[in-house]
């Protein structure tokens, strides 16, 4: 058993060595043996007093609130929110809410509703099993074991959005009693998380967002009489910390993904802060360093972060925005070639993004984000994060279909964003487009909305090659099932992740990528082509192929698939190439709240509820069938199967007729 193990690590080097140089093996292992270096060392928190000392404005213990303060505020990422700002917001209804509920210990995250009386929270326990991580040296935790539980629930109560839910209060009212829970709050955190114990300080990336909400917390309660100097300066040794934790800690692996990029990024956020620090000095440098690096290794020539998830896509352009804003706030902004980049990765977001603003979950998508701005935000709508965008590259397109100023652009922007924003002039966004590097299309008209799935598998991506979703003007009417959880369930997990349930064929009852674990595939064998693509006033032509079974037991198959939107009509044609009989199944994904009314049996109708219908027509017979689908992490919702079935023989061509009837 370990001699396989051992031969797939050296072929893994060997690639790694091929495709990023012999410099990248070489620092995988020097961090490695940083890490383990990091974890044989207690490592003792230094004295306030000499913390103090090493800023570059020190002059007295007395005098260096007031100077941090002076020196630091320029910087500060949330400074300019103001209560005349958030009184516009569609979302200002809900902030005293979300901030009694957090602090009075009721909160839904994940899927799961949390008590905690009087807001005293266990920052170790999984809320929904109740299994609670151990208190051990963070190098001793396996946080993977979890018999059922799942580490994400206590991680992203720990990630610390609830400080802007406490910080918009703060800001909204001016009550004291919110910085007095945001004081009480950070106090049994730290309390209950000291330094390296715990299942909080066992995965960098986690420490990386906990320290730029820390960054964001400073920004936003240092104006409160109640928060005294002292406890000021032991909050700043805190995000010292967690800078300190994650310069020893990197992630840096033969896949450096977005878990590497959010170790920058925390490390840029915490650097910014604590700037006139040496350390903070570093860490924001190289932090800036690095994610510039990243930029040009981990996002595709035409925005496209490289592991094909939508949701980490969102999360890595989050963490790209706010960058932005702190290198230019510091002095020390982003090259032009980096920041022309990061728009077009705002590009892509707002061609995937449909009119009703719900986008597709292709790939993996866990709710991840960095902006989470109240308890209840609609995670899987990106258009506040777009209205973001709009501001900061000035676009009109982003503006029209973000739709509105929110609360990311508001926090991050202050006054002179919403003075930009209103300013801009709204424009439409350019029609369809293929990202073939990213291997994502949009085919849309003024009826329909439609993302195709044309690359391959990828490092977060599920077997959803050749799929596709569809939205009309009111909604979702086909959709990607989504994830509904990692660890806690791995036969859903798998369940969603396969071929059978997306919307493409699968032959034979057989995977088109082999799993290995819960988030890898032994080999990715899709081989994707992209074979046509025409554009027109009213809609787009794409076809594609892959060859993930050209290796199939009963013959070897190509499939082939053609979108053509024309008007009011989305025409899907699936041909099957090759030789053998095949068993094939195909499953369409529709959301439960939908009506479906199946007319004949190869016809159904699909309503919203709206004015919105649509009319599909087969080639071959389906059924209808209850399922369900993860519309976000750790909620499961009914949905309608749309289920064909059969035998054949190739060459094979099935045909879909998705008609909207408005």
């Amino acid at each position: 058993m370990a001699y396989p193990n051992l031969v797939r690590r050296i072929k893994f080097l060997i690639a790694s060595a091929r495709r990023h140089g012999p410099g990248h093996v070489a620092q995988v292992f020097w961090q490695a043996w940083r890490r383990r270096a990091y974890a044989r060392k207690d490592h003792p928190r230094p004295s306030v007093a000499t913390f103090q000392h090493q800023f570059t404005f020190f002059r007295t213990p007395e005098a260096f609130a007031d100077d941090f303060h002076r020196a630091a505020s320029p910087r500060f990422p949330l400074a300019d929110i103001t209560p005349e700002l958030l009184s516009t917001l569609p979302d200002f209804a809900t902030l005293i809410g979300n901030a009694e509920r957090f602090a009075a210990g009721n909160t839904s995250l994940l899927g799961c509703q949390i008590s905690a009386p009087g807001g005293r929270y266990d920052w170790h326990r999984d809320y929904g099993t109740q299994m609670r991580w151990p208190l051990d040296h963070f190098s001793r935790i396996r946080f993977m074991d979890g018999d059922g539980a799942d580490v994400k629930y206590p991680w992203e109560l720990s990630r610390m959005y609830w400080i802007s839910w406490l910080g918009n209060a703060y800001r909204a009212t001016g009550d004291e009693r919110w910085a007095t829970q945001f004081q009480r709050l950070i106090d049994d955190w730290q309390k209950q998380n000291p330094r390296d114990v715990g299942v909080n300080w066992a995965m960098p990336m986690e420490v990386a967002i906990r320290g730029f909400w820390l960054t964001c917390g400073y920004s936003l309660f240092a104006g409160s009489p109640s928060l005294g100097r002292d406890w000021w300066s032991n909050y700043l040794l805190l995000a010292w910390e967690h800078g300190d934790h994650l310069w020893h800690n990197l992630e840096y692996f033969f896949n450096l993904t977005n878990h590497y990029l959010a170790n920058c990024f925390g490390l840029l956020a915490i650097g910014a802060l604590l700037h006139d620090h040496p350390d903070g000095q570093r860490w924001f440098a190289t932090g800036r360093k690095w994610m510039i690096e990243q930029l040009a290794a981990q996002v595709t020539s035409d925005g496209v972060h490289y592991e094909l998830s939508i949701g980490y896509h969102r999360l890595v352009l989050e963490m790209y925005l706010i960058a932005l804003l702190l290198t230019q706030r510091v002095g020390n902004p982003f090259p032009e070639s980096a920041r022309r980049k990061i728009e077009q990765m705002a590009e892509f977001l707002c061609d995937y993004l449909p009119p009703s603003g719900t986008v597709p979950q292709f790939g993996d998508s866990d709710d991840g984000v960095i902006l989470r701005l109240a308890e209840s935000q609609p995670l899987y709508d990106h258009r506040g994060l777009l209205a973001l965008a709009a501001v900061m590259f000035e676009r009109g397109d982003f503006k029209q279909s973000a739709g509105g100023f929110s609360m990311e652009a508001a926090m991050l922007t202050g006054d002179a964003g919403r003075t930009l924003f209103d300013s801009l002039e709204a424009s439409r966004h350019k029609g369809s487009r293929l990202r073939s590097q990213g291997g994502f299309a949009v085919l849309r008209n003024q009826w329909m909305h439609v993302v195709a799935d044309v690359g391959p598998i990828g490092l977060h991506g599920n077997n959803d090659t050749l799929s596709f979703t569809l939205h009309t003007s009111e909604g979702e009417m086909v959709i990607d099932p989504g994830t509904f959880c990692y660890t806690r369930n791995p036969t859903a997990r798998n369940e969603l992740r396969s071929t059978r349930a997306h919307n493409a064929p699968m032959l034979d009852r057989t995977e088109i990528a082999q799993f290995d674990g819960l988030w890898r595939v032994k080999q990715d064998s899709t081989d994707v082509k992209i074979l046509a693509w025409e554009t027109t006033d009213d809609g787009a032509t794409l076809e594609a192929e892959h060859h993930a079974y050209r290796a199939a037991p009963s013959g070897s198959i190509t499939v082939r698939r053609r979108w053509e939107l024309r008007g009011k009509h989305l025409v899907v044609e699936d041909e099957l190439v090759g030789s053998g009989q095949h068993h094939v199944e195909l499953r369409f994904t529709l959301p439960g709240k939908l009506t479906v009314q199946q007319t004949e049996p190869t016809r159904a109708t699909i309503s919203s509820g709206g004015t919105d219908h649509v009319e599909l027509s087969c080639s071959h017979p389906f059924a209808i069938a209850r399922g369900w689908c993860s519309p976000s992490y750790g909620v499961s919702e009914p949905a309608w199967w749309l289920v064909m079935s059969f035998d054949t023989s190739p060459p094979q061509r099935l045909r879909y007729l998705w008609r909207a009837l408005i």
